[in-house]
């Protein structure tokens, strides 16, 4: 017998379970049957194991053939490590239902409301521990999410990089927001949709959303874009009540989060010019792409808003 040497980096799954069988049967016949191996394949397994441990591991003696002491009581540290090296290639499986992950997601107000708000309402039932972490959407967040600090962005006027995953949600459209005995409520049920010129006599709430570099201004409401009539720009949706319910101030919102502020104020709204809207998509790393609980939650949030 010789000291343990560098054969370790060359051990195989084959060999363990082989030694796995003969701690368990002290018989190299029934251990090669097991195996499905030939008598000399498994003899010659033999010889390895008994190298590389330094011990003779089984022995004959007058009752037959034994475990030495040292075999005895390698039982315990060969099944965890045959347990250990299936750990590390074992699927991994996610359970919403019995899961507490926490997504970190950045996004504005209105992804919240248009798709995470309708998410938090479904999963109340079906994955009551999940958690979100939600951050602002800014320019930073597409470091954040390359160097793996937020997991997920919910974004428009999509810029593409190669590390990047995307997913379109839906294609959304603008409703206009006005008050209750609004002028533009009896004019808007007269047109299928309100357009900049019906509106252009209004003071108009405009709103900033993010980009890569900074924020831009939504200017669809304004017929010649030189902003005149906007009297109030700000990144801010969920504000709007305020801004519009007391006055004659209108704002053109995205169709999702208008019905949701309808939900629970007594504004109005009216679809505008239909030819103006974005698409809205899930952005991920490259490097979740397999990752099962990301690619649960991507579909959980294409189910939810296909139905919007």
């Amino acid at each position: 017998m010789r000291e343990m040497n560098d054969g370790l980096t060359s051990l195989d799954m084959r060999t363990l379970r082989f030694l796995q069988l003969l701690l368990r049967t002290s018989s190299v016949t029934r251990t090669a049957m097991l195996l499905g191996i030939s008598q000399p394949a498994a003899s010659r397994i033999l010889a390895r194991v008994r190298d590389l441990v330094g011990d003779p591991v089984l022995i004959r003696t007058q009752s037959g053939y034994q475990l030495t002491d040292h075999a005895l009581g390698l039982n315990e540290p060969v099944d965890a490590a045959l347990s250990a090296i299936a750990e590390v290639f074992k699927p991994s499986v996610f359970d919403p239902a019995q899961s507490n992950h926490c997504y970190r997601i950045a996004s504005t107000d209105y992804g919240v409301a248009a798709v995470l708000g309708p998410m938090m309402e479904a999963f109340a039932v079906t994955a009551p521990a999940l958690r979100f972490d939600v951050s602002p959407l800014v320019p930073q967040s597409f470091n954040d999410l390359e160097r793996g600090a937020i997991d997920l962005l919910l974004y428009a006027d999509l810029d593409a990089r190669d590390d990047l995953l995307a997913q379109k949600l839906f294609d959304e459209t603008y409703e206009v927001l006005f008050r209750q005995g609004h002028p533009l409520e009896k004019h808007a049920r007269s047109k299928r949709a309100l357009t900049p010129q019906d509106v252009s006599a209004y003071r108009l709430i405009e709103f900033s959303f993010p980009g890569t570099t900074g924020l831009k201004p939504d200017t669809i409401m304004r017929e010649d874009g030189d902003g005149s009539n906007a009297v109030f720009q700000q990144p801010y949706f969920t504000t709007l009540p305020f801004l519009v319910g007391q006055t004659d101030a209108v704002a053109a919102v995205p169709k999702r989060l208008a019905k949701q502020v309808q939900k629970l104020t007594s504004l109005c709204s009216a679809p505008f010019q239909p030819s103006y809207g974005f698409p809205y998509y899930l952005i991920r790393h490259e490097r979740s792409r397999f990752n099962p609980a990301v690619n649960w939650l991507r579909e959980q949030a294409l189910e939810i808003t296909k139905s919007d």
